[in-house]
C-alpha cells in the first residue's frame, strides 16, 4: 500500500525535523520520522512532535515506517514545486522520475510519547509570546551544569482572589527576565463541548490519529497538578521549534497544558510534547521585590543609546566591561577601555540621582537589555524617539542589580564590581 504526500507538506515536515531530529542520537531511531496513515512524529526522548496531516493527505492502511530523517530533508530540498511524492513498502519513495530506497524502521518500533492526553487546557495568543519569546530566551544560561537554569521556567501565579496568570522566567545568575501573560481560563477538553470546537487535534484523536486515549478522569487532577497550578521548567531548543512552527503556519493561538513529565501544546494541527528539566528553579522574587527600592532612574534614548554601545564595542577588552557614568551638561558617558583600545561617546541622558552614576557591565548583556526593550515596546511608543529607563540605587556601598521595566515584564541585569 503507497500513500502520498505534496512536495510543500513534504518540505515543511523536513524543516520540523531539522529543528528537532538533532541527529546521532542514542537511539538511533530518533534520527528518523514516523511517517502513519494520519500524522507525522518526529523528536526526541524528552521533545517530540506530532503533525497531524490535513484530510486530504490521509491515507488508509499504509503500513507506517521511520525514515532517515537528513535524507527526507536532503529530498525535499531537491525535488520540484508541486511535485507528489510516494511512500511505498520497505523504503521506497517515487517522486515522477526519481527513485529511492531508504533503510527504515517499521513504525511500532518508534517510540511515541505513551502519556495520556491532559483533559484541561489554557489558550495564549501567539502573538503575546513572540514578543517575549527573545528576550526570555538571551537570559537561559547556556550549557549549565545546573540543568535547570538552561530552561524557561513556566508557572501559572494568582494574583488575586480570582485572577491569575501565566508567568515565563529566565535567569542565567547574570541577568533575568520576568514576563506575565494572560491567557483564556482552563478549557474542560474531556466534557465541555465548547473546548473540543477549540481543539484541532480532538477530532483527529477519536478517528484514531493519536494512540494516546483521552483523559475523562483527569490525570491531571489525580496528580494534584492542575493547569492553575502549571510548574516546569522547558528546553529552549524545543519552545524555539515550537515558536517557528506557529510562525511559519500563521497560527494565531495555541493551548498547552501540564502532563506528567512537563507541558503539551497543540494548535493548527500540532502537538508538541516537551519533557520538564529537572531540578527546582530558583525563585526572582526577592531580587525583583527590590525594584521599588532603586529610587535612581536614568533616562534615555533606545536609538542614542544602542548607537553609544556599538561604539564601545570597538574599545572593549578582554572582561567585555563598559562603564556608564554621569557627566555635566546632562549627559552620560558610555566607556570601554582595553590593554591597547579604548572607546567612549557621551550621550543626552536625564539621571534623577542626587549622588553620580557610575557602574561597570557586560556590554553583550546592556545591549540584550537595548533590544528586548525594543521589541516589547513596538508598536507602544507614540514618539519618534521612544526612551527606556533604567533603575539604579548608587546610595549602596557596592554596586546592585539594574531594572528595566518594558510591558507586562522586567528585566534585571547584574553589574560588574570594580
Amino acid at each position: 500500500m503507497e500513500r502520498q504526500l505534496s512536495i510543500d507538506t513534504l518540505r515543511k515536515i523536513a524543516t520540523a525535523s531539522a529543528a528537532l531530529v538533532k541527529g546521532n542520537s542514542v537511539q538511533p531511531i530518533y534520527d528518523h520520522v514516523l511517517i502513519e496513515d494520519e500524522r507525522v512524529v518526529l523528536g526526541s526522548a524528552t521533545i517530540q512532535l506530532e503533525w497531524f496531516l490535513g484530510e486530504e493527505e490521509h491515507s488508509f492502511g499504509f503500513a507506517s515506517q521511520a525514515y532517515p530523517a537528513r535524507d527526507l530533508e536532503r529530498i525535499a530540498k531537491s525535488l520540484p514545486d508541486g511535485a507528489q511524492v510516494e511512500f511505498g513498502e520497505q523504503g521506497k519513495i517515487r517522486c515522477g522520475r526519481s527513485r529511492f530506497r531508504l533503510p527504515v524502521y517499521d513504525g511500532v518500533q518508534y517510540p511515541v510519547k505513551a502519556e495520556p492526553l491532559p483533559s484541561s487546557w489554557v489558550s495564549v495568543q501567539t502573538q503575546d509570546l513572540e514578543r517575549i519569546f527573545p528576550s526570555l530566551r538571551r537570559c537561559v544560561a547556556k550549557n549549565d551544569t545546573r540543568t535547570y537554569l538552561n530552561g524557561i521556567h513556566w508557572q501559572i501565579r494568582r494574583v488575586g482572589e480570582q485572577e491569575s496568570v501565566l508567568v515565563l522566567e529566565a535567569t542565567d545568575g547574570h541577568r533575568a527576565a520576568r514576563f506575565s501573560l494572560e491567557y483564556t481560563p482552563p478549557l474542560d477538553s474531556a466534557n465541555d463541548d465548547s473546548a473540543a470546537s477549540q481543539d484541532p487535534l480532538r477530532g483527529a484523536a477519536q478517528r484514531g490519529a493519536s494512540s494516546r486515549p483521552q483523559d475523562p478522569q483527569g490525570a491531571l487532577q489525580a496528580a494534584g497538578r492542575t493547569p492553575q497550578g502549571m510548574d516546569a521548567i522547558l528546553p529552549v531548543d524545543g519552545l524555539s521549534a515550537w515558536m517557528k512552527l506557529l510562525s511559519s503556519r500563521k497560527i494565531a493561538k495555541f493551548s498547552l497544558a501540564q502532563t506528567r513529565s512537563g507541558v503539551l501544546f497543540q494548535g493548527g494541527g500540532l502537538r508538541l510534547w516537551l519533557t520538564s528539566l529537572d531540578g527546582r528553579y530558583p525563585s526572582l522574587d526577592t531580587i525583583l521585590a527590590q525594584m521599588e527600592k532603586r529610587k535612581d532612574v536614568l533616562t534615555l534614548s533606545i536609538a542614542d543609546f544602542q548607537r553609544a554601545l556599538t561604539l564601545a564595542t570597538i574599545g572593549v577588552g578582554d572582561s567585555q566591561a563598559v562603564t556608564l557614568s554621569t557627566a555635566p551638561e546632562h549627559l552620560l558617558s558610555v566607556a570601554a577601555k582595553g590593554e591597547e583600545r579604548q572607546a567612549e561617546d557621551q550621550i543626552p541622558a536625564q539621571w534623577s540621582g542626587s549622588l553620580p552614576l557610575r557602574y561597570s557591565f557586560n556590554i553583550q548583556y546592556l545591549m540584550d537589555v537595548v533590544d528586548s526593550v525594543k521589541e516589547t515596546t513596538k508598536g507602544s511608543e507614540d514618539t519618534e524617539d521612544p526612551h527606556m529607563a533604567l533603575r539604579f540605587d548608587v546610595s549602596e556601598k557596592d554596586p546592585t542589580s539594574t531594572f528595566a521595566e518594558v510591558p507586562g515584564g522586567v528585566l534585571v541585569v547584574m553589574p560588574i564590581r570594580e
